[in-house]
């Protein structure tokens, strides 16, 4: 008896909660009095409510969306410019009406409201077919409070825009509700930790609502930028529709299996004449790329595109142009040229097909068991070349063959074939570590010198050579690698780039401290190189997980040869160092043979994805890990006796 009376009352709760209704200029006392977010106190601005309501009317979908923010401190009037992002095209495919806002100030405790004018609501047009709805709130003060409200259509119904509970600032209350129609069957599909734990979900015949509160802002993390794969949000996608058939209404479904969506896919990319069996680059190109084996004619039409083709435009699924204008063009967008470049291997008889990827920072790189296309933003190939799978990426300008960009590295693919597209494991395996030698000794002069040779390999490598690349270009010393300090001279610098054919970039450079010439005593850091020697986690409190994008190492090992006339006085003692599940791995190990001092160190990130739950001990951590490699070796002159 009790516990049917708790199932009404929760239910009858929940009723009423989605059936709250906010409107311009009804406050409540608690959006009067608050001064800060207690669960963020440093929030400059809050979103007191965030509330949008869909329905289906006459072959589009209108929402209709209310905000409420209020500005805490001076930093807040920022957001006192809203802008609107949405897609027009040519046939006003979304479309924004009914926009209203206004300022509201309290004064001696009465409420004083300044409606925005139509001066301060207008649109921009943008690229791509895009515009922008901005708002521009007129006299925003600590304490005021901002809302708008305005309806958004959107013929687009196989995929709708659903709704994004978090946001760039803290949330107190936001609400998301759908009313269905019964000849129209959607697939929901939810994401987000706060999602899934905290989330209040009523279903009322077709009328379905959500409600999260107290969401925490989104803020930059150290290494994390794919945020929208973990924001809290829910997306919509049409399952089937219901139809007049020759003995009455009959279900037909959309994109319901992946060999369907798959299909669907290489017809488009069909029409735009990506899939020709002749050969392109002898018809087209002018060019024989035939090479000994696959491996080498693949690297031939890779490197041929790569170097003559320019890369231009969004990396996307969706080619603009068709293969004939890219060839005559030669400048297209990453899934144009990946095309091309299967076209190639194809006609070489060659086996390769695209996959569909959701890359990393889209919203989906952990691929769902349901075809949602919506779910994917990126292309790969996947050739066999000499018996051996090898994935393709051509977005990068200046990344070697077999290189894919780091955002594609996710766990899951749609691979295109015909009436047999299926989701395929992505495993891309790649050595991408860097070791750094060193060698201390005293030159004649008495100063002490530390020869360098660092070695950084495949993507380590790649991003190194980027950032020498801009230096060169920039007409500044490659000491600008290095962090700058007092006391030290980088000289004799050598750079060799083996990447395409080894996947190895060396840098050899010695430093001189002269300051040292003549000292009794002599301090310094023998390991000075890792990405860690400062500890990057310094947050209270982590949201997101901890991505350092791919598995790798740093393997440090520096001979310190005593000078003549000096004695070791000091040096860091043997460590070692990880966590709970060993994500990371730190080892420390010093030894002294004969006049020389060795020290040998390494850090290892086994598993890139560390999750928020671990961030405590994870800081920790680092920052023993940094207090280590910032330990100097002391050598101390000798007393004459």
């Amino acid at each position: 008896m009790i516990k049917s009376l708790l199932t009404f009352v929760f239910i009858f709760l929940s009723t009423l909660t989605f059936s709250q209704s906010y409107k311009l200029g009804e406050f409540e006392d608690n959006d009067i009095s608050l001064t800060e977010v207690p669960y963020e106190p440093d929030a400059p601005a809050v979103i007191l409510v965030s509330q949008g309501n869909s329905r289906f009317l006459s072959g589009m979908l209108e929402t209709s969306h209310y905000v409420r923010l209020k500005v805490l401190s001076d930093a807040g009037k920022e957001y006192a410019d809203v802008r609107i992002r949405y897609y027009a095209g040519d046939q006003n495919m979304e479309d924004i009406l009914a926009v209203k806002a206004q300022t509201t100030n309290f004064v001696n405790g009465k409420a004083e409201i300044v409606k925005v004018s139509k001066e301060g609501i207008f649109e921009v047009d943008l690229d791509n077919g895009y515009k922008e709805l901005r708002i521009s709130f007129p006299n925003v003060q600590v304490g005021s409070i901002i809302e708008y409200q305005y309806k958004k259509t959107d013929k687009n119904l196989t995929f709708i825009d659903g709704w994004t509970f978090q946001n760039k600032l803290p949330t107190l209350y936001s609400k998301y509700g759908i009313s269905m129609i019964p000849s129209l069957e959607y697939k929901m599909l939810g994401q987000g930790q706060n999602y899934t734990t905290a989330v209040e979900k009523t279903i009322d015949n077709d009328n379905y609502g959500w409600i999260l509160r107290d969401i925490r802002s989104l803020k930059e993390e150290p290494y994390m930028k794919n945020y929208r794969d973990y924001v809290d949000r829910i997306d919509f996608q049409l399952a089937r529709y219901e139809m007049r058939g020759d003995y009455g209404p009959k279900w037909e479904y959309v994109l319901n299996t992946w060999e369907v969506l798959g299909d669907e896919v290489i017809s488009m990319y069909s029409q735009k004449g990506f899939y020709r069996n002749n050969p392109i680059e002898k018809e087209f190109l002018d060019v024989d790329l035939k090479g000994e084996t696959q491996l080498e004619t693949a690297q031939n039409a890779y490197y041929y595109l790569r170097n003559n083709f320019r890369v231009e435009g969004e990396d996307w699924i969706y080619p603009k142009q068709n293969l004939n204008q890219l060839l005559k063009s030669k400048v297209g967008s990453p899934a144009e040229l990946m095309l091309a470049l299967m076209g190639v291997l194809k006609s070489e008889g060659i086996t390769c097909e695209p996959v569909l990827i959701g890359s990393k920072g889209y919203g989906r790189s952990d691929i769902v068991p349901f075809p949602f296309l919506n779910q994917f933003d990126e292309i790969l190939l996947l050739a066999e070349l000499d018996g051996n799978q090898q994935f393709l990426d051509l977005s990068q300008s200046d990344a070697p063959f077999g290189y894919v960009d780091l955002d594609k590295h996710v766990t899951t693919g749609l691979y295109l074939q015909d009436d047999q597209s299926k989701l395929v494991p992505i495993d891309i395996q790649h050595n991408s570590n860097s070791t750094y030698f060193g060698q201390v000794e005293m030159n004649k002069e008495g100063q002490l010198v530390m020869a360098n040779s660092h070695r950084s390999y495949r993507y380590k490598g790649l991003g190194l050579a980027k950032q020498i690349e801009g230096i060169q270009k920039r007409n500044e010393s490659l000491e600008k690698l290095f962090d700058e300090e007092e006391g030290v001279i980088f000289e004799n610098f050598k750079v060799d780039n083996y990447l395409e054919e080894k996947d190895v970039l060396m840098v050899n450079f010695e430093m001189k401290f002269p300051e040292t010439e003549g000292q009794d005593m002599i301090l310094f850091s023998p390991l000075k190189f890792s990405s860690f020697a400062e500890n990057p986690f310094t947050q209270e409190y982590r949201m997101f997980p901890v991505d350092f994008g791919y598995a790798f190492s740093e393997t440090f090992n520096t001979v310190v040869t005593i000078p003549e006339g000096y004695e070791l006085e000091d040096y860091p003692l043997e460590a070692g160092y990880t966590i709970d599940g060993e994500y990371v791995v730190f080892i420390y190990t010093p030894s002294i043979i004969e006049n020389d001092l060795k020290i040998a160190a390494k850090f290892i990130v086994r598993m890139p994805l560390i999750p928020a739950s671990e961030y405590e001990n994870l800081k920790y951590f680092m920052e023993s890990v940094a207090s280590k490699l910032s330990e100097p070796v002391i050598l101390k002159r000798k007393t004459s006796l």
